[in-house]
């Protein structure tokens, strides 16, 4: 494929919906679904990854919309825009981080879509929704080939790979949560960074050696229910963030991504299969999408990503 011919048919010209002002127009909705983009690569590239994912919430959205023209969500969707593309990364995560937590000041029966862009969104994603909802018991899963629990860049730069890090390292808002790294591919993590996550209290599921030995016809599915159920079923976590960055399925699949999966991974019935298991919990509260990269192929991953975000709303 034409890689630069393919990125260019790629850019398309999106309209937002609503601002953030509209909000307080659907207080009274009880059933309401936001969605906000997230548009920076600028961490995978620090993380040494392939440019080009700044333009995947731009064309997951274009593909979305015209889906949902023929379908009739149960959810009420608003669509309030983009983090504005000229930041700085910390200045984006900034912008986000504030949104998101403006998202739940205003609306706190809403679940949030962010969709990016790279991973290192989802620590201000994290901060917006405890912050946002003046909450510090939450159940948070990252979905990824990747446990992205590397230290900073310098001692004080982001980037995809640190997000969780970051986040465990927040000892103010974290401290009463509990983590679950879920998809991980054993030979694309460290031993000090798996041994980082169990000192610090989380729980690795390895695709291998944990979710392909399950005696179950769906392998992805059957895992995540135990995941979601067991914070389901706790009494100390309020709600759940599920981070789902899409390098985790099989680039058969989801080729559109900086590290594809070339083996292993979860397939797209598995991906869509917890989607929809996603919708049935009612503690899950935000949802972050990430590592979608249009540069290196487009149309696929963007219809299995906006299936999946579709699939949750529907």
């Amino acid at each position: 494929m034409n890689q630069e011919v393919d990125f260019i048919q790629c850019k398309p010209s999106i309209t937002i919906d609503y601002k953030m002002e509209d909000l307080p127009k659907f207080k009274d909705e009880s059933n309401i679904v936001v969605l906000f983009g997230f548009p920076y690569d600028e961490g995978t590239i620090r993380n040494k990854g392939r440019a080009g994912g700044e333009n995947a919430y731009e064309q997951i959205m274009l593909v979305l919309k015209s889906k949902l023209q023929a379908c009739n969500p149960s959810q009420k969707v608003i669509h309030v825009g983009a983090v504005p593309k000229q930041l700085t990364l910390e200045d984006a995560h900034e912008y986000l981080y504030q949104h998101v937590g403006e998202i739940y000041y205003q609306l706190p029966q809403a679940k949030v879509i962010v969709i990016g862009g790279s991973n290192d969104q989802s620590y201000p994603n994290f901060k917006g929704l405890v912050d946002g909802m003046q909450c510090k018991k939450l159940g948070v899963i990252n979905i990824d080939s990747h446990l992205d629990v590397r230290p900073l860049l310098n001692q004080n730069q982001c980037h995809s790979g640190s997000p969780f890090r970051s986040m465990l390292e927040d000892v103010e808002r974290f401290q009463n949560s509990k983590f679950v790294e879920f998809a991980i591919k054993g030979c694309t993590c460290s031993y000090e960074h798996y041994q980082y996550v169990l000192n610090k209290g989380g729980k690795v599921y390895f695709m291998e050696k944990d979710i392909r030995r399950l005696n179950a016809e769906n392998q992805g599915l059957s895992a995540m229910n135990n995941v979601l159920t067991e914070f389901e079923n706790d009494e100390n976590i309020d709600f759940i963030f599920l981070s789902f960055d899409v390098d985790s399925i099989n680039s058969a699949w989801c080729p559109g991504v900086s590290a594809p999966s070339i083996v292993g991974g979860l397939t797209n019935v598995e991906a869509l299969s917890i989607m929809e298991r996603a919708k049935k919990s009612k503690k899950i509260k935000l949802i972050d999408l990430s590592e979608f990269n249009p540069a290196v192929e487009c149309e696929r991953t963007s219809n299995l990503i906006s299936e999946m975000i579709i699939t949750f709303i529907l």
